[in-house]
């Protein structure tokens, strides 16, 4: 199966982005991945066997079947093996904060240790191919929880919002204007109610933001590219690559022009997917060492 996206419940829309789900084989050069920093906190639920850890690292933990993945300033290496099934819930910071207490800098939560039954249950059924009775389970249970903790949203959620619909672009001081707050007030609001502070998330919106256009057309103009989403110019638009992937934005897009390539060879349904979104959100598998 490849790729795809599903809009969550209407009720749900104000914490939660949407569900992406994928069933992947990995032979022995395709078992290494990056997973690059992204501007959502994700709920993945997994049937199969992978490993993480950090890039700067050899050793490996086994990744739990069910598990919160906290926004990060860095990438992350998992190794997967075999076929791997996987259903993720993209959720807003603010979302995974009023439903489990999230923060920036929290380390993977295994979910299994909070809610047993329930990720036993949908990652039995991930195994069994079941995919809409996963995904219905895991909505219902996000309603329960909405239903039981969520809240309305304050300042702090408002202005985060208009950080993901400006694609990081708007200004804390102009926010703090039009919703009749000092500047310091709104940091402490947004802090408290999203979980990490509105410079941080606006950095994280533009730098996925650069990431998923590189994908959709690795061949475009890098200094285009970074006017496009906020940049000052091209070198701060490496900079931040450099910084948060770990990788030139240059590098990024030969390996997914490579990638695409590979494809083109193999399974052609595959290329109509990269040309459409991410074959998965966030994540890239290096090709070869040289990520200069």
């Amino acid at each position: 199966m490849p790729y795809q996206e599903f809009l969550p419940d209407a009720r749900l829309r104000n914490l939660v982005h949407m569900y992406w789900q994928v069933t992947e084989y990995h032979e022995v050069h395709e078992q290494e991945h990056r997973f690059l920093p992204e501007r959502a906190v994700r709920l993945n639920f997994y049937a199969g066997d992978s490993w993480y850890g950090s890039v700067q690292h050899p050793s490996l933990e086994p990744l739990p079947t069910a598990a919160i993945f906290g926004m990060t300033l860095g990438p992350q290496r998992v190794v997967s093996v075999g076929l791997m099934r996987v259903l993720s819930v993209e959720v807003y910071p603010w979302g995974a904060r009023q439903l489990f207490g999230w923060r920036l800098g929290q380390d993977l939560v295994d979910l299994k240790l909070t809610h047993p039954w329930l990720c036993r249950a949908v990652c039995a059924l991930l195994a069994m191919n079941a995919w809409e009775e996963a995904r219905q389970m895991v909505e219902d249970w996000l309603l329960s929880l909405q239903a039981e903790l969520g809240r309305e949203p304050g300042v702090g959620v408002q202005a985060a919002t208009t950080l993901y619909t400006s694609l990081g672009q708007a200004r804390i001081g102009t926010l703090s204007e039009e919703l009749g707050l000092s500047q310091r007030q709104l940091e402490r609001q947004f802090l408290q109610e999203v979980g990490l502070n509105a410079k941080t998330l606006a950095r994280l919106i533009r730098f996925e933001e650069a990431q998923n256009r590189l994908w959709l057309d690795p061949h475009r103009s890098l200094a285009a590219l970074a006017y496009e989403v906020g940049f000052s110019d091209q070198a701060h638009l490496t900079r931040e690559f450099q910084a948060l992937a770990q990788v030139t934005p240059s590098a990024f897009a030969r390996h997914t022009l490579l990638r695409l390539e590979q494809n083109r060879h193999s399974e052609p349904s595959l290329v109509r997917v990269a040309a459409e979104t991410p074959l998965v959100p966030g994540r890239w598998s290096p090709g070869s060492p040289d990520v200069s």
